[in-house]
């Protein structure tokens, strides 16, 4: 049956699709795949006691925010997604972001 491959193909694709982020939230996708996603609404800040192992975060908001997690922080821009593993410790608006 050589169409049975191509029928279990868009399964897998629509799995690793980016995770939809809906208009006004910062949205954290931990890396375990059934984990849901952690909405943080725009202007709000929160923190993740010992961290949160995520695999992308996507800002649609439209105010950038400063990511700090390990082993790198960075400030993620209005309606920009970040796709790498890394873990969050906190999210806040930019401009109160550490130097």
């Amino acid at each position: 049956m050589p169409d049975a491959p191509d029928a279990a193909q868009p399964a897998t694709v629509a799995s690793q699709a980016a995770a939809v982020c809906p208009t006004g939230y910062l949205c954290l996708q931990p890396s375990a795949s059934s984990a849901r996603a952690v909405l943080v609404k725009q202007g709000d800040s929160r923190s993740f006691s010992g961290g949160l192992q995520v695999s992308q975060v996507s800002n649609q908001t439209g105010v950038a925010y400063c990511v700090s997690s390990t082993p790198y922080g960075y400030t993620s821009g209005v309606r920009k997604t970040e796709t790498r593993t890394h873990t969050v410790l906190s999210v806040k608006p930019a401009g109160v972001c550490a130097a």
